[in-house]
């Protein structure tokens, strides 16, 4: 009799398991893998807003349109400049901060942590208002502080060569709350006693932190490398709410590329086919990340 109650109450916790995980199988389907397919089939179609009612296949025509266009490898090279600049910084940064924070008291460090991770929180669209202001070519914080300093004001994302980097520091300065609380988190799992090993062989900061913290934190890194790549190369916000694409296509990313194709010229199968592209990208460059980097992480 105890057996008999005792099968039925696990399989009636796998019943609600599968219950709830229905629930989120149903929502990818619906608004992520539907999607997807959809899009991979719409990128062989002659689709526009002409004939929205009436595609028909034209095979690899569009794939060609996109990669014989000067325009795409234009997106290409910024978004490849962006993420070369955001990348390593949203490494250092969130490690450096991590590293320091580790020397203080825990309320400390949570009081840091959760005010760096409130950018996150906060809406894009405010986010994005705030840098905005804060990099005004005009009235900005930004040139108030260089004009007191002595230093000439800048055009910031007004000017052609500075608006890509603008967007860059805009990253630089606002989303890093997320690595911080993975590095902290992969600190705080260091046996303590290696550091003490380490010390009783007078082993320098310098050297503790290579021979020990590095290897130990290279999980965390590959998953923050990766996440950060697919990130960057999906940047949008930026190049949207701020600069439009602009000026002189300085900031036109290829998420913005893919967004202008589709919303403003209304040509669907091609700018489907840019984002087949774009993600291949992503997975390609990813998978290039793990090959280098998951051989030497430790586990």
């Amino acid at each position: 009799m105890f057996k008999l109650i005792k099968r039925n109450y696990v399989y009636n916790e796998w019943f609600w398991a599968y219950v709830f995980l229905a629930v989120d199988l149903a929502w990818s389907t619906l608004f992520l893998f539907y999607p997807m397919i959809k899009g991979v089939i719409y990128s062989f179609q002659d689709i526009q807003l002409q004939n929205i009612s009436n595609p028909h296949f034209i095979g690899f025509k569009n794939y060609i349109n996109v990669l014989t266009d000067p325009d795409w490898w234009h997106s290409v090279k910024i978004s490849a400049l962006y993420t070369l600049g955001v990348v390593p910084m949203g490494i250092i940064i969130p490690l450096t901060i991590s590293l320091l924070l580790a020397h203080f008291r825990r309320s400390i460090r949570d009081f840091f942590k959760a005010a760096f991770y409130l950018p996150g929180v906060v809406s894009a669209v405010v986010m994005a208002m705030t840098l905005k202001w804060i990099f005004d070519p005009m009235a900005g914080f930004m040139n108030w502080l260089f004009s007191l300093l002595g230093l000439p004001t800048q055009l910031w994302y007004s000017g052609t060569s500075e608006a890509l980097f603008t967007l860059i520091l805009m990253n630089w300065l606002s989303s890093h709350g997320f690595n911080i609380l993975l590095y902290s988190a992969a600190l705080d799992r260091i046996p303590k006693s290696l550091y003490e090993a380490a010390e009783i062989d007078a082993a320098s900061s310098w050297r503790r932190f290579w021979k020990i913290t590095w290897p130990l934190l290279k999980p965390t890194t590959l998953y923050v490398l990766i996440t950060s790549v697919i990130g960057s190369f999906q940047a949008f916000g930026g190049a949207f709410f701020i600069t439009h694409g602009g000026p002189m296509k300085a900031t036109e990313f290829l998420n913005y590329r893919i967004y202008v194709t589709f919303y403003q010229f209304g040509q669907y199968g091609i700018a489907a086919a840019m984002s087949v592209l774009l993600m291949l990208m992503v997975i390609a460059v990813s998978l290039l990340n793990f090959k280098i980097m998951g051989s030497e992480v430790e586990y």
